[in-house]
């Protein structure tokens, strides 16, 4: 079963590049808005041999990489503190509604003022893109706790402090690990979109560069770059969310 889910998977990926290189060959699509797949292919292994790549490639997943270890590191113990305090959770309510909502590629003419077209300003705003998912989703998965379990906490009048560390923390590693998972792919785009915005030193630059010039290939193939980084980003935190959780029994 899974063979013939895997042929199928591939064979959609085929016939989407193949009516792309259709289109591009005959004409349907301008060459400078789509140019053939095999150009893009060609123009993209071409850039596997110079620096440039490498070096946009490391700028990219750096930034990214900063942004949401800060966000873990702030999102999840702020998240499980809530979700074990009624109280603070009723009171960061309309925050958490605000900043979950609130769009953090916004702050990039503001970031830029402040710290340049730099690395930091990157991380800044990955983290503040994926702080809040991570702190809500540490939130719910803390108040997903049994009631017997609660109960039992409460009657052997336990700490506070080791309620988070031995029974909300257990009961949110599910959540926090989907959220982890989620802020990993979060990471990479807003990455990618905040070069491509502010003209910050990765692949996002390098595709506007490209974009500028005229190459329009060579803009393809920096996309190309940024989706295959998203993939192996979205896999490999799949994988280490079910090596984690190997645990947990499946539904």
């Amino acid at each position: 079963m899974r063979t013939k889910i895997t042929l199928m998977q591939l064979g959609c990926v085929i016939a989407v590049v193949a009516v792309w290189e259709l289109a591009a060959r005959s004409g349907i699509a301008p060459p400078a808005l789509l140019p053939p797949f095999s150009d893009v292919v060609v123009q993209f292994v071409g850039e596997l041999g110079r620096p440039e790549l490498w070096t946009a490639l490391w700028q990219t997943v750096t930034g990214a990489f900063q942004g949401l270890a800060a966000a873990a590191l702030v999102g999840i113990p702020l998240g499980l503190l809530a979700g074990s305090w009624d109280l603070l959770e009723r009171s960061c309510r309309i925050l958490i509604d605000f900043g979950r909502s609130f769009p953090a590629i916004a702050l990039i003419p503001v970031l830029l003022l402040l710290f340049g077209a730099t690395v930091t300003t990157k991380s800044v705003i990955v983290f503040i893109a994926c702080m809040f998912p991570l702190f809500i989703q540490t939130l719910y998965g803390a108040r997903r706790i049994e009631p017997s379990i609660v109960e039992t906490a409460r009657s052997y009048r336990i700490p506070r402090r080791l309620h988070i560390l031995r029974v909300a923390l257990p009961s949110a590693t599910p959540s926090i690990m989907t959220g982890l998972r989620l802020a990993a792919t979060t990471a990479v785009l807003v990455a990618v979109g905040s070069e491509l915005i502010g003209g910050i030193p990765g692949i996002g630059q390098q595709l506007s560069v490209a974009q500028q010039a005229g190459a329009t290939a060579l803009a393809f193939a920096y996309i190309l770059l940024a989706g295959v980084l998203g993939f192996l980003v979205a896999r490999g935190s799949e994988a280490l969310e079910s090596r984690f959780l190997r645990w947990r029994p499946s539904d």
